[in-house]
């Protein structure tokens, strides 16, 4: 199997997947893309340049908070581990675990949280 350019879509399904989309625009910052509205195929995307795509979608077979938020982990990169945090801590998001050394011995820090779903969210980069 052959990748396009390394593109990568990553999504989160939800009940109810305006409400969530808005925790990601007001509190993380995202901006929308674009937008879907149909019977069987509604998501809101994020603006992550190129073809990498992020986004919140409806399915009807998805109810209320994730039911093991651990299985996966969306890891976002970001340019200070420590200004994110600042930042989250602030505007009240819960936080799994507060920035730590990243243990490969890169030199980055990790930071983790959970969006309302409690999907879990990490950040990566320096501290």
């Amino acid at each position: 199997m052959k990748l396009k350019n390394n593109a990568i879509s990553v999504g989160i399904w939800s009940e109810n997947y305006k409400k969530l989309a808005q925790w990601y625009t007001d509190v993380l910052g995202f901006k929308v893309k674009e937008s879907a509205e149909l019977p069987n195929d509604s998501y809101i995307a994020f603006d992550f340049g190129g073809e990498n795509w992020f986004w919140v979608g409806k399915h009807s077979r998805v109810h209320g908070k994730a039911k093991d938020p651990y299985r996966i982990m969306i890891e976002f990169y970001v340019e200070s581990v420590m200004e994110t945090f600042d930042e989250l801590k602030e505007k009240g998001v819960k936080m799994i675990a507060e920035p730590f050394v990243e243990p490969t011995n890169t030199g980055n820090w990790c930071m983790t949280i959970a969006d309302p779903e409690e999907n879990i969210l990490q950040f990566y980069g320096k501290k």
